[in-house]
């Protein structure tokens, strides 16, 4: 019997350590032993004896998306599987790129704000795959449209050219709550050349205005815009699809300071006067608003009945006149305007209904020579202006009352300090007037008259 040579005691233990992996580029050997009645086995493999497995393939998924429609009121979401997004870009024809954020692994992507009903998306994604290819995807994406809207109109507009009082009005066909005012007013933008500062105030639930701290200077281009469609009013309520604009331009400076107690109306063009005419304003009875009015409209012949104003015909100061050249300054019927019949107390004493009265010659002038948007301005009187009257809304509240109905004001407008619009009046520093400005403006509440009633429509005279 042959007897095998014992192995030397340094090989047992060097083997009885537990496995040697040896890698390769394109495989690996396993090497295992143990001793005999172990459950182990010797494995072995090579890149040549079978291929690797393959890598999970990437899938790159937009969440919700069906039939190339994504729901709206809801942010967009973009994931891929197996992989890496390299790049997400997707844009509003129109509106530019749609902000979003990737997560650490970029492995997922949401928008940064919830999308609109009507939207067109057009999306081209990139992502990176196990193996380190780049692929790319464009995809067409929209949403369903709103059952609800509510929609803006914008003035002034079309191109006209209006007075430095016009301040930029929006009107909603649908109140808003005052928790969405910021929303609305972000989607609201107002740009002028030269450039000015301005804030918005909200007159009623339904209309909202924008106007500088002063008049405006004349020349000044403004551009008034709305990008409504992606505020939630809430109740299924959403703002109107798209853009829309116009813009208007302000001629010269046209202001008329007319003095209640003087009874003498100045009147100034670009700073210089250029017109004293004398009036007659409203009787103790009827008496004429103070405050900076603006010229809401012109109408050569306006049938003038007093019914609509509350003197009906039972009362002794009942009326029902043909006027010509009128010039409507408020909304609860004060205008200037020819008549003739009080030419004998004009620049004597107050007679009229609340009306400025001029001669018919001097009225004729005046009609040719306003525009809308021009500043009348009304003083030592003894009735204050109405703030909730769209004559007299916009110029009697200092910047500060104006600011505090803005729902989001900007930090510009914030910062400034500037006194009364009227203190910038050619005319103001007379002493007639020096009194009256130091307590005659507005108190800050809105009358809230609804359009189409009876005072909307009226006229004094």
């Amino acid at each position: 019997m042959r007897i095998p040579r014992p192995i030397p005691r340094g090989v047992i233990a060097a083997f009885a350590a537990a496995v040697v992996v040896v890698v390769a580029i394109g495989g690996v050997v396993a090497l295992a032993w143990s001793p005999r009645g172990s459950s182990h086995e010797k494995v072995s493999t090579t890149s040549g004896a079978s291929p690797a497995a393959p890598l999970p393939k990437a899938s790159l998924l937009v969440i919700g998306l069906h039939n190339g429609r994504v729901p709206f009121a809801k942010h967009l979401h973009v994931k891929v599987d197996n992989g890496a997004l390299s790049a997400v870009k997707i844009r509003q024809p129109g509106l530019g790129a749609l902000a979003g954020t990737f997560n650490k692994t970029r492995t997922r992507w949401n928008s940064d704000l919830a999308l609109a009903p009507s939207s067109q998306l057009r999306a081209k994604l990139s992502y990176v795959d196990l193996e380190h290819h780049t692929k790319t995807k464009t995809l067409a994406i929209t949403t369903p449209a709103a059952k609800k809207h509510f929609n803006a109109l914008l003035s002034p507009g079309g191109g006209d050219t209006v007075g430095v009082g016009s301040p930029v009005i929006v009107t909603f066909d649908q109140p808003v709550p005052t928790n969405k005012r910021a929303a609305v007013e972000r989607g609201l933008s107002v740009t002028a050349t030269p450039a000015v500062v301005g804030a918005w105030h909200w007159m009623s639930d339904q209309d909202v205005h924008w106007r500088p701290p002063t008049y405006w200077k004349q020349g000044t281009k403004v551009t008034i815009s709305s990008d409504l469609q992606g505020v939630d009013l809430g109740h299924g309520m959403w703002g109107g699809v798209g853009r829309h604009s116009t813009s208007f331009k302000i001629g010269a400076s046209h202001v008329s300071e007319v003095n209640q107690a003087t009874h003498e109306m100045q009147v100034f063009d670009n700073g210089k006067l250029i017109n004293t005419f004398p009036v007659s304003t409203g009787r103790e009875v009827y008496p004429t608003m103070d405050g900076v009015h603006i010229a809401l409209e012109k109408s050569q012949v306006v049938q003038m009945d007093s019914a609509t104003v509350g003197i009906p015909k039972s009362s002794p100061g009942y009326y029902n006149e043909t006027v010509y050249w009128d010039v409507r300054i408020s909304d609860g019927g004060e205008f200037v305007h020819a008549a003739p019949w009080s030419v004998g107390d004009q620049g004597h004493i107050n007679v009229s209904h609340g009306c400025v009265n001029l001669s018919t010659e001097n009225a004729e002038w005046f009609y040719n020579w306003a525009r809308n948007g021009d500043v009348v301005d009304v003083y030592d009187g003894v009735r204050p202006p109405e703030a909730g009257d769209p004559g007299t809304a916009d110029w009697n509240l200092s910047w500060k009352q104006w600011l505090s109905d803005d729902a989001a004001p900007t930090a510009a407008a914030k910062a400034l300090h500037p006194g009364m619009p009227r203190t910038a009046e050619p005319g103001f520093g007379h002493v007639a007037k020096k009194k009256t400005h130091k307590s005659g403006h507005a108190s800050h509440k809105h009358a809230g008259k609804k359009k189409g009633s009876s005072a909307s429509s009226g006229t004094t005279w």
